[in-house]
């Protein structure tokens, strides 16, 4: 075999294991505790964990949501807000968006 050929193989196979590398899903996920997020340098609050949070609480309601779907569609955020945002886990992800200012009345 020829030296041009070996290394347009050698190339191809390269490209070909680089491909199917990169179909693998990302190892880095986002990792929350509660509103925070958990990170090397201590918790952060986040909007992000704040949502996912909402999604919780609702769940533990008995709502079947997601927190994709609380991540995407800001009227599902203010609509639970509305209505379990008394609960004492959203104080801070519901404080805009409770019609008694974050507390129950």
């Amino acid at each position: 075999m020829n030296r041009a050929l070996q290394a347009g193989l050698t190339s191809f196979a390269t490209v070909v294991l680089l491909s199917v590398a990169s179909l693998q899903p990302a190892a880095a996920r986002i990792s929350c505790d509660g509103d925070f997020q958990a990170t090397q340098y201590g918790r952060i609050a986040t909007p992000y964990c704040e949502e996912d949070q909402i999604a919780n609480v609702a769940n533990s309601y008995g709502w079947r949501v997601s927190a994709a779907e609380v991540h995407n569609n800001p009227l599902t955020k203010v609509y639970l807000c509305q209505i379990i945002g008394y609960d004492w886990r959203l104080q801070a992800a519901c404080a805009g968006y409770s019609p008694h200012g974050g507390g129950h009345r």
